[in-house]
């Protein structure tokens, strides 16, 4: 019975291990490049363009109240907050213009 129970365990802890999700959040300043259908491009500083997944729980914040994606955009300066899932995706958490930065139209 304790082979059997070592096993269980063993398997329990490996389906923990590879299943769980990093729960670090990252965050940078960057121009606001685009949306698409699933995802957002932010362009950082050093000229890479970061592309996050969007998710059902993805805030878009715009002069300190909740925006939606459309009211952003290109060239727009933001702050993007991002996680990643247990794929190793970017998965955008915030997106929120910087205040007295963004362009007037």
């Amino acid at each position: 019975m304790t082979f059997f129970r070592s096993i269980l365990l063993s398997l329990s802890l490996a389906g923990v291990l590879c299943c769980q999700v990093v729960s670090a959040v990252a965050s940078f300043d960057g121009v606001f490049k685009a949306v698409e259908k699933g995802f957002v491009e932010i362009q950082v500083d050093s000229g890479d363009v970061m592309r996050m997944y969007l998710t059902h729980s993805t805030k878009f914040i715009r002069d300190g109240k909740p925006a939606k994606a459309a009211d952003f955009h290109e060239g727009d300066k933001v702050t993007a907050e991002a996680t990643r899932d247990a794929r190793m995706n970017l998965l955008a958490v915030r997106i929120e213009s910087r205040k007295g930065d963004t362009p007037k139209p």
